[in-house]
């Protein structure tokens, strides 16, 4: 009786509302995940993992689309296993801490819109808070002699088409290059945040950091295969701080990143700098 009690009242946690928030379980991928339903999208957290493995919006686009198969493959895995938010760490024991499909970290619940990620090694952790509009991943712990970076990678809006897509940032947008991630063709710069959209989809996805910092960040189109951009699927990849030689730069461990929806096009300069004040009160 009493087992079944703390069942209850696990699952009561678990499914009550807060800020218009729900945080169920569930398996996805063949993993134990948090799903995190709120006003503007439904979020995947791979508990193991430590990483989103979904990120669905409004209209049912997943912007992530995590596959585990084929796993671990370049460039194929750019359509399965490459994908997800925020892959904090590359490199060392901990290779894979914050990437869905890995088995690195625990992730708990602290609250009915809060989670908390620690590496197993305990060198690692970070806070999730869910809102209704947007979510976000607070570095609380770090590795001092290791160096991390925030990634996205999946499909804008659902689907590998970089023709029909667009990206802006705070330098500027909105922004139509298609650089060919497999050829080596990558944007260089350093940016607060950055926004990506499909001119079929009125919406857009924006990814900032609290904290703007000097370290170069990157953003390029990863087909699954030899014929670069031109594959049939593939990735954007996105990074707050992954320089020339793609090794992540970061190593901040009081920095808070933003993830989340906006309902709109953006199809001229006006349309971006109204956008651009959205995301600034947001993050300010």
């Amino acid at each position: 009786m009493k087992h079944n009690l703390a069942s209850a009242f696990i699952f009561m946690i678990l499914a009550l509302p807060a800020f218009g928030i729900e945080i169920t379980e569930d398996v996805f991928a063949g993993k134990p995940h948090f799903i995190i339903k709120t006003k503007k999208a439904t979020y995947y957290l791979d508990k193991e993992g430590g990483g989103l493995s979904r990120m669905i919006d409004f209209y049912g686009n997943d912007w992530i689309g995590f596959k585990r198969n084929p796993w671990n493959k370049y460039p194929e895995s750019a359509a399965s296993s490459f994908r997800g938010i925020p892959n904090f760490v590359l490199g060392s024991d901990d290779d894979g801490a914050g990437h869905p499909g890995y088995n690195k970290c625990y992730s708990f619940i602290v609250n009915e819109n809060t989670i908390l990620t620690i590496s197993k090694s305990g060198k690692w952790q970070w806070r999730w808070k869910f809102y209704e509009k947007y979510a976000t991943i607070s570095m609380e712990k770090v590795d001092h002699e290791h160096k991390y970076w925030f990634l996205y990678q999946g499909p804008i809006a659902g689907e590998f088409k970089p023709a029909h897509q667009y990206w802006g940032t705070n330098l500027g947008g909105p922004r139509e290059e298609i650089n060919d991630f497999y050829k080596g063709d990558k944007i260089f710069a350093n940016w607060h945040w950055v926004y990506f959209g499909d001119d079929r989809v009125k919406q857009i996805l924006f990814i900032a950091m609290k904290k703007p910092d000097r370290k170069i960040d990157a953003l390029g189109f990863l087909g699954n295969s030899d014929k670069g951009v031109e594959s049939e699927d593939g990735m954007t990849i996105f990074s707050f701080g992954g320089q020339g030689d793609d090794q992540p730069q970061l190593t901040d461990h009081h920095n808070t990143f933003y993830i989340g929806f906006i309902k709109r096009k953006v199809k001229n300069h006006g349309r971006h700098e109204s956008l651009a004040k959205d995301i600034s009160n947001i993050i300010e």
